[in-house]
């Protein structure tokens, strides 16, 4: 029994992992999450992996390879591929795609036969713009629109067609090529695309040359075909062939070819290729001896280059015959002649002729293809060299009266300043290189001798001095005087030679050493007490410095207030002893130099106040001002008076005198007009202005509201304002103070001024308005005047018709009195008119 029970062990595990497998149908559980088949496998202790059953998985999406042709015509729908999946036995699915080409850009390239799986094209692809669409394939419950199995995405290629040309980048290229490059030179890189499938026939593409133009035996162009360097063969010629016109074509090599073409405009720019010649075989000049800076002559030459370049400009040289550099050559920028010049004074008893060897070049090196043959050209008689063509150039110097030449152009001479005159100097010598016979003359020009002090002779040149030279004199320089002196002689034209005489003069002490400066100043200040003084002298070593430096006693405390404190040199530190109010102040010096020779000073010394700096502060000015108190007292005095005259207008009289509207007129007849006094016309009935000072009664007396006004008139004036100075400023002047007493004095004497002004003020208000009011006491009293009288009354007749009895008329009947009162109405109204009166119908007052 013990033998088979392993057998049944196995048997019975056999049959649990059967039924669990029947249970199970379609689950992918193992066997070994099964508790039963665990729990065997505990009791049996056998790995569960090694129990686990072998299953076939199913293959579930089936699908052929994608790919579509580029640029297919069609027709459309097309047939792209077929799709299938194992679901379609246990559903009814229904096939979707989505993705680029279905709905997304680029959209409508693709569809799905839902029931089928069949793929269709719908348009022509380009693969330039889309060489793959990536699509992504679902199955769904066509009941419940479920997606029932995992998504596939693939990739659907465009297979690739020659339909791209290769293109140039630049299809017209415009080169500028220099005449002088060598053969086999880069000229430009042409570079041409193609945007077809790149590794294929289709993309690959070599370039070549089509045309050139013009054709030439001399230069050929040609390009890489797999790079597209463009080059050339032979020689340039910009005289014969100024530009070339290349056209390159660039083919793919794809079923059918394609190709394209750019143009290359290649502009030839002028090089040195042909060199200068001298259009002579000799040149000639003419130059007088002596005579510089002047042209001798031109030399021409013809270049084939372009004009105004550096291949054409010409640059010339003197290679012979001009050792002693007499001459110098020059180019005209104009004409590209040679100038050659004298720069050196030709001498004719030296040579008459002057041969010289003139070469000539371009700025630009010369250039010569080594494959165009043959030699440069030459002309006449220029000879091509290393440096350039070369030609001879003869000079003929004229004779001409040479000047007088001195043995030495400058003579030296010692002297001592201060020499009693005349004296005898020296001479000076010259001499004529042409004539041994002829007469020279010396003489000293105008500004030769600047301080006047010398004379020569004409025949021997004796050089004598004619004043005492002083070596402090501005005309001389670091103690040397100079003095110009001419030779000419009798030639035509006479011709003249100069030197130099120059004068040392030895010092001597003659000069007292002096303070740089006489005024100084000093300021206040405990810490600053002490200055330093610098002396000088005009002489030199040893009639000068350094200085000895004395304090003078001449009174006024000076040794106890002043100290001196030698420095080396020429200066002197001045001590002050003791505090000193600000002012002027003269310290006497005495200077002496290392000879003994003295001099006195007085050094001006100036105590003051200074500012940060250092530097007196300025005196203020002296000036006189009103301060703002007095300003005040005069405005307030000047408002008073106008309000007082104020008040005299309000009541003045405002009647008119009416007897001066009718002027006297001669009528007709005996009709007069008699002008007779009138009384004047009364005061406006109005309140009287109050009045500030007392008033006078029948006797003489005041009121008591007088009495009141005159008070309060009097503290009105107390109060005007008071200065002691009328607001003057004192100010202080430099070294000068003004005493206390003295100051009290003048201000006391300015108070009672001031005093006496207000007084005299008080008593004009009060007279003014002592008479104001008494004009408005007789304006108030309403009764008439007795004028001056003109004698008893005259009966006139024209007048006796006339009767005003019935005032009620008015006057309006004065316009119909008859022609005998027509000329009184007018005078009337002319009268009224110039008045500004208006005559109106009135009962009142008549």
């Amino acid at each position: 029994m013990r033998k088979y029970t392993p057998f049944l062990l196995l048997l019975t595990v056999a049959v649990a992992c059967g039924l669990n497998l029947k249970r199970d149908a379609g689950n992918e559980q193992t066997l070994a999450r099964s508790s039963t088949l665990k729990r065997v496998v505990r009791k049996l202790s056998v790995d569960p992996d090694r129990l686990r059953p072998l299953r076939r998985t199913k293959r579930r999406w089936a699908l052929n390879t994608v790919e579509v042709e580029e640029g297919d015509p069609g027709p459309f729908p097309k047939f792209a591929v077929n799709l299938s999946n194992d679901r379609e036995i246990n559903f009814t699915i229904k096939y979707l795609i989505s993705g680029p080409g279905v709905d997304e850009n680029p959209r409508g390239y693709f569809s799905v036969d839902d029931k089928t799986g069949e793929v269709y094209m719908l348009k022509t692809i380009d693969r330039e713009a889309t060489p793959t669409f990536v699509i992504k394939f679902d199955v769904a419950d066509r009941r419940t629109g479920k997606i029932v199995d995992q998504s596939l995405v693939f990739n659907i290629d465009v297979k690739d067609k020659n339909d791209n040309a290769p293109k140039f980048k630049n299809p017209v290229v415009d080169v500028l090529l220099k005449e002088n490059s060598p053969a086999g030179s880069d000229v430009f890189l042409l570079q041409a695309e193609d945007i077809d499938q790149r590794g294929t026939p289709n993309s690959e593409f070599s370039y070549s040359v089509v045309s050139q133009e013009p054709p030439s035996t001399k230069s050929q162009f040609s390009i890489n075909p797999n790079n597209g360097i463009v080059s050339f063969e032979g020689c340039l010629d910009y005289q014969s062939t100024k530009s070339y016109k290349i056209l390159v074509e660039a083919k793919d090599h794809g079923e059918p070819q394609l190709s394209s073409t750019a143009t290359m405009n290649i502009k030839i720019e002028d090089a040195n290729n042909n060199p200068p010649v001298f259009v002579k075989k000799e040149f000639t000049g003419n130059v007088k001896e002596q005579q510089v800076g002047v042209p001798v002559l031109r030399v021409s030459v013809e270049d084939k280059d372009t004009p105004n370049t550096p291949a054409w400009r010409a640059k010339y040289t003197v290679t012979k015959g001009n050792e002693d550099g007499n001459y110098k050559i020059e180019t005209d920028p104009q004409t590209n002649d040679g100038i050659l010049t004298v720069i050196k004074p030709m001498d004719y008893e030296k040579g008459s002729r002057n041969e010289l060897e003139i070469s000539v070049e371009n700025e630009e090196p010369l250039y010569i293809c080594p494959g165009a043959g043959g030699s440069a050209p030459t002309a006449g008689g220029s000879v091509p060299t290393a440096g350039g063509y070369r030609v001879p150039v003869v000079v003929n110097v004229e004779d001409v009266n040479d000047p007088p030449s001195f043995e030495r152009s400058e003579i030296t001479v010692y002297q001592t300043e201060g020499t009693k005159v005349p004296i005898q100097l020296g001479k000076v010598h010259a001499v004529d290189p042409e004539a041994a016979h002829s007469t020279l003359r010396y003489e000293i020009p105008a500004g030769g001798d600047p301080a006047k002090w010398l004379t020569v002779d004409k025949n021997t040149g004796e050089v004598t001095a004619i004043a005492e030279m002083d070596r402090e004199s501005p005309y001389v320089n670091n103690s040397i005087y100079s003095v110009i002196v001419l030779a000419v002689d009798d030639g035509k034209p006479p011709q003249t030679g100069t030197a130099t005489v120059l004068i040392h003069l030895t010092d001597v002490n003659d000069n007292n050493p002096f303070l740089d400066s006489k005024y100084v100043h000093m300021c206040d200040d405990p810490k600053n007490t002490s200055i330093v003084v610098k002396a000088t002298d005009k002489d030199i070593e040893p009639y000068s410095g350094p200085f000895i430096f004395q304090l003078l006693d001449k009174g006024n405390d000076v040794t106890n207030t002043w100290k001196l404190e030698q420095l080396q040199g020429e200066s002197i530190k001045l001590l002050r002893l003791r505090e000193l109010p600000t002012g002027n102040y003269t310290v006497p010096l005495k200077i002496i130099d290392q000879q003994g020779l003295a001099t006195e000073e007085d050094l001006m010394l100036r105590i003051c106040e200074c500012s940060q700096e250092g530097v007196c502060r300025p005196l203020e000015a002296q000036s006189t001002s009103f301060g703002g108190a007095a300003i005040g007292a005069l405005i307030g005095a000047l408002l008073l008076m106008l309000l007082l005259l104020l008040c005299c207008v309000r009541c003045e009289c405002s009647g008119k005198k009416i007897s001066e509207f009718l002027p006297d007129t001669v009528d007709e007849g005996n009709q007069t007009l008699i002008k007779y006094n009138d009384e004047g016309g009364g005061c406006r009935s109005q309140a009287s202005p109050p009045v500030i000072m007392p008033l006078p009664t029948a006797d003489h007396g005041t009121t008591k509201n007088s009495m009141q006004n005159v008070s309060e008139l009097d503290r009105t004036i107390q109060t005007l304002p008071r200065r002691s100075s009328w607001g003057l400023r004192e100010d202080r002047m430099y070294g000068m103070h003004m005493e206390p007493a003295m100051y009290s004095r003048i201000m006391s004497l300015k108070e009672r001024n001031l005093e006496s002004e207000r007084m005299n003020l008080q008593e004009k208000i009060a007279t003014r308005l002592f008479v104001l009011n008494g004009l408005d006491a007789n304006f108030n009293n309403n009764e008439p005047h007795v004028y001056a009288e003109e004698g008893e009354l005259h009966k006139v007749h024209s007048l006796d018709d006339i009767s005003i009895a019935d005032n009620s008329q008015g006057l309006d009947f004065l316009q119909d009195l008859g022609p005998k009162f027509r000329t009184l109405g007018e005078v009337c109204q002319e009268g009224l008119a110039q008045k500004g009166f208006t005559l109106k119908s009135a009962t009142k007052g008549y």
